[in-house]
């Protein structure tokens, strides 16, 4: 989902096994849920978890930052995504600023999936130039593992 690195800031999501869900509906896997690591650090926070996501809310993430990203491109203005997981452990804001031609991305992340979790608030900003990954780790995550040959 994200692979966002630099010497201050990591905000990474990656996913290592999908759990494949027939009972629900065994002709489309809308509800496999894909277990990912999330990997955080500002300067002095530093925490590194396991969630999952089903397959159905990362193809509406990647609806939205498709439709930002063309927003940024054809400077228009969009409306503003709200993204809750499903286990309430990684959620986000994401909304272009107007008139400018980059996307605040508004974090909180939960690393227990209890009410009482420690949460780790935020924000970053991105441009144009991040658009590209993010849509191909999203993709590469809602087909997780890979398609065979």
């Amino acid at each position: 989902m994200f692979n966002i690195r630099d010497e201050e800031f990591v905000f990474a999501v990656s996913p290592f096994e999908r759990v494949v869900d027939n009972e629900v509906d065994p002709d489309n896997p809308h509800w496999d849920w894909i277990k990912s690591f999330v990997d955080f650090s500002v300067t002095g926070v530093k925490i590194q978890y396991q969630t999952e996501f089903t397959v159905g809310e990362l193809k509406q993430l990647k609806e939205q930052f498709s439709a930002l990203y063309q927003a940024v491109v054809a400077q228009l203005e969009i409306q503003p995504f709200e993204f809750r997981s499903n286990l309430n452990q990684l959620n986000m804001l994401l909304r272009k600023l107007k008139g400018d031609d980059v996307v605040v991305i508004e974090y909180v992340l939960r690393p227990e999936s209890h009410a009482d979790s420690v949460q780790v608030k935020g924000g970053f900003v991105i441009d144009e130039s991040y658009f590209p990954g993010i849509l191909s780790r999203l993709e590469e995550m809602i087909e997780w593992p890979g398609k065979p040959g």
